[in-house]
């Protein structure tokens, strides 16, 4: 056993370094791992980025609560064919714990066997630092109808 030892330490240390894992340096950084998140369709690693007690605000939809709400949400989106994600604008005013983040996104939707559909909208994300680095603590979104 003990010639083991080693290659499990070596081992916890990189899985550390996965994407997930790594601290988030800043809420650029954040924004750009949940365009990467997206397009692996992964919705464990959306929800990593944001706070425990984090809420997405919708227009015209119910609030969505807290980490793990958010994750089943992204996965409801997932299997509905939500596919892409693209920031075309970003404005970022930051603090020395808290930031500010105005995007214009654009979405790509394509539901099995329908045509794809693109979405554009606009969000505010407000982050906090914590012991991970940047995280968004509220997501509120505008899709212009």
């Amino acid at each position: 056993m003990p010639a083991l030892q080693p290659l499990i330490v070596a081992l916890a240390f990189f899985l550390t370094l996965t994407p997930a894992a790594a601290q988030v340096a800043t809420p650029r950084e954040a924004a750009d791992r949940m365009v990467a998140a997206v397009a692996a369709r992964d919705a464990a690693a959306v929800a990593a980025l944001y706070a425990p007690e984090a809420i997405v605000l919708v227009a015209s939809q119910p609030v969505i609560a807290g980490r793990e709400a958010i994750g089943q949400a992204w996965a409801r989106n997932f299997a509905g064919g939500y596919a892409a994600l693209s920031i075309l604008q970003a404005r970022t005013d930051t603090g020395s714990d808290r930031a500010a983040m105005v995007i214009l996104w654009e979405a790509m939707i394509q539901p099995q066997g329908a045509a794809p559909q693109t979405i554009r909208g606009r969000s505010l994300l407000y982050f906090t630092r914590a012991a991970q680095g940047w995280l968004i603590s509220a997501d509120m979104s505008q899709v212009p109808g």
